[in-house]
């Protein structure tokens, strides 16, 4: 049989704190939204939670740097959310609701293939 990710306890336990992460994140929308009018051009605005699961702030991000800087700016386990203008509070709420149901999924797959392969 072959496996296709990992399904280990130390990624379920990373969707739930990326759950956990995520409404930070939309508890943050309206400071995040507010940032935006001022990223510069061909920039993006990266939001960024450290981890131990507080807010770290946000960081203007040339487009071509991003492959660069997401995992600095990731680094210690922390988590960041990429938004560009014209995205309002509301939208920022939304994709952190995603952002937080995404993991909530991936962590209710790993419970259930372990369960699975504790019965085998």
């Amino acid at each position: 049989m072959t496996s296709h990710g990992d399904y280990s306890p130390q990624a379920r336990e990373r969707a739930d704190r990326t759950a956990v992460v995520a409404e930070i994140f939309g508890d943050h929308a309206e400071l995040i939204a507010a940032r935006l009018p001022d990223v510069p051009e061909g920039s993006v605005l990266v939001a960024v939670i450290d981890n131990d699961h507080s807010f770290a702030g946000t960081h203007h991000v040339g487009q071509a740097e991003l492959p660069e800087r997401i995992p600095q700016l990731e680094a210690d386990g922390g988590w960041v959310m990429v938004f560009s203008y014209p995205a309002t509070a509301d939208d920022v709420r939304r994709r952190a609701a995603e952002f937080g149901a995404t993991a909530r999924k991936r962590a209710e797959i790993i419970d259930r293939i372990a369960a699975r392969r504790a019965s085998e």
